[in-house]
């Protein structure tokens, strides 16, 4: 499906580009590197507060921070690192952190973030995949390392040790060299490492600061880690071009969160979706007391409708935005915003100005409106693939095949059904663990569900579910799987079906499924 057009004159005019030989459309008016946007704001916001980091109880400056990337773009030069050289950053959400990314970037290095929860084993092969020729840690943090032969250097002596005036006017990075590599997954849980250009995160900055109405005013918490898309891609990048500042947060908790945004006067947080139910088990979570908070963006895996209808009742006042995004995109592919969810529940909206989207069938043929395919990406935000030679899941038009299930109905809204790997053969009927979670949900009993496949001898899979009940309700299974059985037959209807305190999830924040099956089989 082809985007609809947008006009092309202001903000959202559109450009016809040539990326990796091929035409694609892509926002006229836009930064073309991390560096660029610093670089832009500059002039008007040299004096104002950019990043405020309570672990350290610092509040930075414009001015101040690209004093300091430009420091430390020049010791790691002074290090003798080629360039392209890949230096690793193990740091907690802060100043060090940001900093490390927007010198790499002016450097002409490639920063590699390493998630601080990583075990030794994890991040012993991002540095081998990698090809990391410097590690810069926390102190605190160096016990977690594994035996490597990467250099080690302390991570604020090198970040934070030395300020040089900002150079306005050298050259900026190419927007099509990689200057991130986000780490990922794939099914066999082998890391991978996603390349992130100028291209990329420019076209996300402007994304955000355009659909969320971002100016100087807003301020943002930003308490997922810096090594994914989130921080620094999706909420520091956008506050900097719209001329706004940002919180970091080296821990996570509910209650910090809250505590943050009302002491801070945050107005706008990006989520995964299973922190929603974490704040809404905050007394904190509530007005008056965060009344500034007037919008939240979340994506990443389904929300449940029934979490978001109970977090409008306690925030009326924050608009909620759900995206539809991946590691390989760094921009949102779709949007849907509030009025748009009330007509369609479980959308995940229409595609973003840029985009392409397609849902095929396993022989890559487009599949009717209403009906279940993979999707399939083209925008200019696409990755140009993974680091080190790890097949790349673009094909040679440009197409970037997700691995997740959708389908679309006749107004071009998206509606994302898992991903494939997740899918639920019983019998040879196929069965979307989404599906299942939304007749659960339907109940009005849940806050969470997970639907998976338990391998079976005779059926193939059979359908179970791990559910989390809502506050105060005592969900009878029987009545569940009848829901089940109205909305989708009695082969799906999950047995087993059993009622937990919470479903285990992974680093990101999304349901851990090998987990769910383990839970439910034991």
């Amino acid at each position: 499906m082809t985007a609809p057009a947008s006009s092309q004159s202001g903000p959202d005019a559109l450009a016809v580009e040539v990326v990796g030989g091929r035409q694609v459309r892509c926002y006229a008016e836009r930064p073309t590197s991390v560096v660029e946007v610093l670089e832009r704001a500059l002039p008007s916001s040299a004096g104002d507060v950019l990043l405020v980091d309570p672990a350290l109880g610092t509040s930075t400056t414009y001015d101040g921070f690209a004093r300091l990337v430009e420091g430390a773009a020049a010791v790691l030069t002074a290090r003798g690192l080629p360039r392209r050289s890949r230096v690793a950053v193990l740091a907690r959400n802060g100043l060090e952190a940001a900093v490390a990314i927007w010198a790499c970037a002016r450097a002409d290095l490639v920063h590699v973030g390493i998630p601080v929860d990583s075990p030794p084993a994890r991040t012993a092969a991002l540095l081998e995949l990698t090809g990391a020729s410097l590690l810069l840690v926390q102190p605190e943090l160096v016990s977690s390392l594994p035996a490597t032969g990467v250099p080690v250097a302390d991570a604020a002596e090198v970040l934070l040790g030395a300020e040089v005036p900002w150079r306005s006017g050298q050259p900026l990075p190419d927007q099509d060299t990689t200057y991130s590599l986000i780490p990922t997954s794939g099914t066999t849980g082998h890391p991978k490492a996603v390349q992130v250009t100028g291209r990329m995160s420019g076209h996300a900055a402007a994304f955000y600061v355009r659909t969320l109405g971002l100016d100087r005013a807003d301020r943002t918490a930003i308490h997922l880690p810096f090594a994914w898309v989130s921080g620094h891609i999706t909420q520091l990048a956008p506050a900097m071009l719209s001329g706004g500042s940002a919180v970091t947060m080296a821990a996570f908790t509910a209650p910090k969160l809250t505590a943050v945004v009302a002491e801070y006067g945050v107005t706008w947080l990006d989520v995964v979706p299973s922190i929603w139910e974490m704040l809404l088990r905050t007394e904190t979570f509530s007005l008056p007391e965060l009344s500034g908070l007037r919008l939240a963006v979340f994506g990443g895996a389904p929300a449940p409708p029934g979490t978001l209808d109970r977090v409008r009742e306690r925030m009326p006042q924050m608009r909620l935005l759900d995206v539809y995004a991946l590691s390989e995109t760094c921009a949102p592919v779709t949007c849907l915003g509030d009025v748009e969810a009330r007509r369609r529940p479980g959308s995940v909206g229409r595609p973003a100005p840029y985009c392409d989207l397609r849902v095929v069938d396993p022989a890559g043929q487009d599949v009717p409106r209403g009906e279940v395919g993979e999707l399939w990406v083209r925008s200019p935000a696409v990755t140009p693939g993974y680091w080190g030679g790890a097949t790349t899941p673009v094909d040679s038009e440009g197409w970037l095949h997700t691995g997740d299930l959708g389908r679309m109905d006749d107004e071009g809204y998206l509606y994302v059904g898992g991903r494939a790997v997740d899918l639920i053969i019983r019998g040879g009927v196929n069965i979307y663990p989404a599906e299942v979670e939304r007749a659960l949900l339907g109940t009005g009993l849940l806050a969470d569900a997970a639907a998976v496949g338990i391998p079976s001898a005779v059926t193939g899979h059979n359908v179970g579910a791990a559910v989390v009940a809502l506050p105060g309700a005592v969900p009878e299974v029987h009545v569940l799987q009848a829901a089940v059985r109205e909305a989708l037959g009695a082969h799906a209807v999950p047995r087993p079906l059993r009622v937990v305190d919470d479903l285990p999830r992974n680093r990101n924040g999304k349901v851990d499924r090998p987990a769910v099956v383990a839970l439910l089989t034991s």
